[in-house]
Order: C-alpha cells, then sequence, then structure tokens
C-alpha cells in the first residue's frame, strides 16, 4: 500500500485543517514516522481531534495506525531509492512506474468490468473533459470509434454543454477530469443526470465532486512529481486506466470487435 498515493487522493475531500495535516505529512513524511500525535499536531498547526479525524477518513482506525503504515512504507521507500542512479532517465522512469503501480492499486476489478458492460451496451457515448484532461478524452474517444462504437467528444466546453443537455437515458456520460472538481465537466455530469443518463468517471482524487455523482467511478494515482519541464504522470496513470478498460470491452464480444478493427484499418490503409 503506497500510503501517500492514499493521501494524495483524498486531498480535495478533506477539510481545510485535514488538509494542512495531508499537506505536512506529505511533504515530510520520513519525519512524520518519529513524531507523536502531540508532535505532529503542533506542527501542523492543528489539534489532536483534527489528526485523529483526518486517519480515520482515510481508513485508518487510527493515528499509530496509521503511523505503523507510514513506517512499513517508508523503510521500503528507502530500499528502492537506494537502488536508483540519479540521472534524469532513472529518477522519470521510477516516477512513471509508481503513478502505475498506485493505479494498479486503486483499479477495482468489479468497477472497470460493470463500467466496460455500461460502454459495450451504450447507444451513444459522450465523453466530457477539459484541459489537460482532453489528452486522455481524445485517445478514448480515438479507440472507441477504431472500435465501431458511437462516441462524441468535443473539445469545446460549451458544445459539451450542448451534448450533456441533449443526452438520453440508454447513453453514457464518461466524465474524465484530474482533480475530479473541474466546474465545467462537473456542470456537465449534472446536465447529463438529469436526463437519467449513466454517469462513469475517471479522476486522480477519491471523494471528488464528480466521482461522488458518477454511477461508477474509476481512479487513477493523482502522485505528481516536481520538475523543471513539469509532470505528465497523472495523465499517463489515466491512458493506462484507459487502455486497461478498452480492453476490458472488446473481452464483451471479441469476435464483433476484431471485425470493427478491421474494417477501420482498412479504411486507414486505403489512405496511405
Amino acid at each position: 500500500m503506497d500510503i501517500l498515493a492514499i493521501i494524495s487522493s483524498y486531498l480535495p475531500s478533506l477539510s481545510k485543517s485535514e488538509q494542512k495535516v495531508a499537506q505536512y505529512i506529505l511533504s515530510n513524511s520520513d519525519e512524520v514516522v518519529n513524531l507523536s500525535i502531540n508532535e505532529l499536531a503542533l506542527l501542523s498547526e492543528v489539534g489532536e481531534s483534527t489528526i485523529v479525524r483526518f486517519t480515520r477518513k482515510i481508513g485508518f482506525a487510527g493515528f499509530q495506525d496509521f503511523k505503523k503504515e507510514l513506517i512499513r512504507f517508508e523503510s521500503i521507500q528507502t530500499k528502492v531509492d537506494d537502488q536508483l542512479d540519479d540521472t534524469p532517465k532513472e529518477i522519470t522512469y521510477s516516477h512513471i512506474l509508481k503513478s502505475l503501480t498506485e493505479t494498479k492499486g486503486f483499479i477495482d476489478t468489479e468497477d472497470i468490468d460493470k463500467a466496460a458492460q455500461l460502454l459495450y451496451c451504450a447507444k451513444k457515448i459522450y465523453i466530457f473533459a477539459v484541459g489537460t484532461s482532453g489528452i486522455t478524452a481524445q485517445h478514448i474517444s480515438n479507440r472507441l470509434k477504431r472500435l465501431g462504437m458511437t462516441v462524441e467528444y468535443v473539445q469545446d466546453s460549451h458544445l459539451q454543454s450542448i451534448d450533456a443537455a441533449l443526452t438520453k437515458k440508454e447513453d453514457i456520460a464518461l466524465a474524465i477530469s484530474t482533480s475530479g472538481n473541474t466546474k465545467d465537466v462537473l456542470q456537465c455530469v449534472q446536465l447529463s443526470k438529469q436526463n437519467e443518463t449513466t454517469i462513469i468517471s475517471i479522476t486522480n482524487y477519491l471523494k471528488s465532486a464528480i466521482s461522488q455523482v458518477a454511477d461508477i467511478s474509476l481512479v487513477a494515482s493523482s502522485k505528481e512529481f516536481s520538475s523543471d519541464s513539469g509532470s505528465f504522470s497523472a495523465t499517463i496513470s489515466q491512458l493506462y486506466l484507459i487502455d486497461i478498460l478498452t480492453k476490458y470491452i472488446i473481452e464483451q464480444d471479441t469476435s464483433y470487435f476484431h471485425e470493427m478493427r478491421q474494417k477501420t484499418n482498412q479504411a486507414l490503409i486505403k489512405r496511405i
């Protein structure tokens, strides 16, 4: 269990005082293993009761239970970090690998299988995403179209709102948002919900606004790494999740989707 990944994924759903505790732990995890609850409270500038609420909210019985898991995680992480070469190639590879491992741990097989079934049976799939999440949206839109599925994705957020207002009960709305709180995407989800459209969300945070409205919530790693050139780890985690979801969709009817792939491939080959 990557305890820091779990904390990161809960950030948007925490209270302001709980977020102060979370941010301190995320920034100083190696020091927290040696702190008492009183010391952590003083350093985080919160009360001890806030720390107890925080640890329970992320799935632990209390501070001591949380601290035991943090100590175990830090000991493993130290061994891994000691084996890394301090080069951009190795560091970047390690970061991406961590994000993918965390995403794998977040995936609920039952949820992703149900999501695949719903997408397979949908009359039309509407995808809602803006900003960086649009990369993921464009990718899955292309993938599903090549499988012969009816997909609607436009980059303009105003046009997405129009699409959301026109969704039907037999359609599926696929909402993609890294934070899970993107206002434009949340508005589309709420409009689709009014039409009794089933909502599937892909976010990088647990208990986000969009994931709580969705009928099925799929979560990728929220881990981002500081870098002069930025980090694509959250997007890569989304793409990994999308790849798995697509494979589950294909398993619903492998012969049909094989036929569709042949047709779409032939159409592309003729353009060469």
